[in-house]
């Protein structure tokens, strides 16, 4: 049996692939991209090991700056950083690191380590999450990465939901947000407004953030 180790391995397509993503990202108009990533036994394997983990309802409800944003899902948080999980975090930190240090203007200025990890499960019908930004706790990086499941991840031009723009999350795709830090940027737009919804046939999906290092 290959182990998830040998299975996430950081191969030179990747490479170019998380180099073209992250030249992308740091262009002054874009804030998320999307890139092929993963394959179907590596899918396999982080849905396999998501199925043994223990997940509690999510509050219905969060507050943050008198906005309320509605979450309709189970989620694992904070989930194990083990097996799969453990070996795509680590190919996501080396690939991210060493393609943005190869790029002529390096857009992290620090290397990224994804210790944020959450596992959410939508189920059929759900509403999904409302319009939102990642906390600003969150730096350089956020990577969502759907599993399972039929669902619309959007961006927006506002919290009312102007202009939903879907981003292409099947599975086997990584789609990358940009986050404070990334690129130089620190006001709020660097974080995107962004939701989930028209959730058919459920959704399964994990997400890796970055936080800041202790001094």
């Amino acid at each position: 049996m290959t182990s998830p180790s040998d299975l996430f391995a950081l191969t030179p397509t990747r490479i170019t692939r998380l180099s073209r993503a992250l030249s992308r990202l740091a262009r002054p108009d874009v804030r998320v991209v999307s890139l092929d990533f993963l394959d179907g036994e590596e899918i396999n394997c982080l849905v396999c090991e998501a199925g043994h983990q223990k997940f509690r309802v999510a509050q219905a409800e969060i507050a943050h700056k008198g906005r309320r944003v509605f979450q309709d899902f189970d989620v694992c948080f904070p989930a194990p950083r083990i097996g799969a999980f453990d070996a795509l975090a680590t190919l996501l930190e080396d690939g991210v690191n060493l393609a943005s240090a190869n790029l002529p203007e390096p857009p992290l200025n620090e290397d990224i380590k994804l210790e944020d990890f959450a596992i959410q499960r939508y189920p059929d019908g759900s509403r999904g999450i409302g319009i939102h930004r990642d906390g600003l706790r969150y730096r350089n990086l956020v990577a969502i990465i759907t599993l399972a499941g039929s669902s619309r991840l959007f961006t927006c031009d506002n919290r009312e939901g102007r202009r939903k723009r879907r981003i292409d999350d099947r599975p086997g795709r990584i789609v990358l947000l940009s986050a404070a830090g990334f690129a130089g940027r620190e006001d709020e737009t660097a974080r995107p407004l962004h939701g989930v919804d028209n959730v058919r046939g459920g959704r399964l999906s994990i997400g890796f953030r970055c936080v800041p290092q202790a001094i």
